[in-house]
């Protein structure tokens, strides 16, 4: 028997092989010799990142040279198609249009109607104008947005960053001291030492958890152990709590006990769990199905939960919380605190109450917004 079909066949087969890796061989020599770009790790790692890298650009693009001088005194600097206008304190009127960079050497100010295509960069303070649309926009001063503006991009103060009543910032909004969320504003995140929806800077008046109120306890003395008695507790069955180790313990199903719980150590609840008002947890809390935490519980630790996550009023976390739904923080809730930075997370809607202070970052992979009241 002739061995030339099986060549043949060989032949065929290699180069439809080959054939599969001809457009990675092509794209590779195209690329050989060349550097590859840098990756910057603060992009992940610094909240305010883009308002950092803008101003660094707006340092470099105003030692262009001037293209124009403008009859007002400002002057314009071009920067290939783009146009960039420098000027010092400045003032737009109502329903003004701009399609420049601009970069204002003092405050700014903009009546109602306005709207800024391109990135504002303002070395004082800056008033935005009631329902006026912004790119972007950094103020190395206190920031203002009125009620309904729109900024497509993200916002950065150095100062204080007051966000009115139904304003949509649709990536992050960052300050260095201090953010004030007015009803009905959205954003996509909110990062400074303190956010808040109250006006008052220091921390709204809290309902102290940690008075002498009679609680149930996990682990408590008759909790299954080795060296303990399995005795019935009211609202907690014993047969359900399993040690994991000498500082985790998990509950098998729902976790609904009828009066306050004090957590000392790390639990998991596969099931649901609703903590009632007064309760409070030392460690880490983990659910698989939702976390509800009635009136001024405490939690020391990280909350995370598979489902729905809400905060009734005056309650308090110190550390990480994070959602695969909805989060709540109702009326009076308090992250973290001086000196101590917490971060909020749902990937659903993240929904702020009145007189909530979180000390650190909320973010939502949908959007973070303030409940409006009735």
């Amino acid at each position: 028997m002739s061995a030339w079909p099986f060549v043949l066949f060989s032949i065929v087969f290699a180069a439809l092989v080959c054939a599969h890796f001809l457009p990675s061989y092509r794209a590779w020599l195209s690329t050989r010799g060349e550097h590859p770009a840098d990756i910057d790790p603060d992009y992940v790692r610094v909240e305010d990142y883009f308002a950092r890298s803008f101003r660094l650009k707006m340092s470099e693009w105003l030692q262009l040279p001037v293209h124009e001088t403008l009859p007002d005194g400002s002057r314009i600097i071009r920067k290939g198609d783009e146009r960039i206008r420098v000027s010092g304190p400045f003032e737009y009127p109502a329903d003004s249009e701009s399609d420049e960079i601009l970069a204002v050497q003092g405050d700014f100010r903009c009546g109602a109607g306005c709207a800024f295509n391109r990135e504002v960069h303002v070395r004082g303070n800056a008033f935005v104008g009631p329902g006026s649309h912004l790119q972007s926009i950094a103020v190395d001063g206190n920031l203002v947005l009125g009620a309904g503006v729109t900024v497509t991009r993200w916002a950065d103060s150095t100062g204080e960053m007051a966000i009115g009543a139904g304003v949509v910032v649709r990536a992050r909004a960052t300050s260095g001291t201090f953010i004030h969320l007015g009803r009905g504003a959205r954003v996509g995140s909110a990062f400074a030492p303190m956010v808040s929806t109250s006006t008052n800077r220091g921390e709204d008046e809290v309902n102290r958890a940690e008075t002498a109120l009679p609680r149930l306890e996990i682990p408590g003395s008759d909790s299954p152990g080795p060296a303990a008695d399995a005795g019935p507790r009211p609202g907690l069955d014993p047969k359900r709590l399993h040690q994991l180790g000498p500082d985790s313990w998990l509950y098998r199903g729902n976790l609904i006990p009828p009066a306050p719980l004090h957590v000392k150590t790390r639990l998991i609840v596969r099931g649901d769990c609703v903590l009632p008002a007064g309760s409070i947890v030392e460690g880490d809390l983990k659910a698989h199905g939702r976390i509800e935490m009635k009136q001024g519980c405490v939690c020391n630790g990280n909350v995370i939960a598979d489902r729905d996550i809400s905060f009734g009023p005056s309650c308090r976390f110190h550390g990480v919380v994070h959602t695969g739904r909805a989060l709540r923080l109702a009326r009076g809730v308090v992250g973290g605190g001086e000196g101590r930075k917490v971060a909020a997370y749902s990937a659903g809607i993240l929904m702020l109450e009145e007189s909530v202070t979180v000390h650190g970052k909320v973010a939502s992979g949908d959007h973070v917004a303030v409940a409006v009241e009735a």
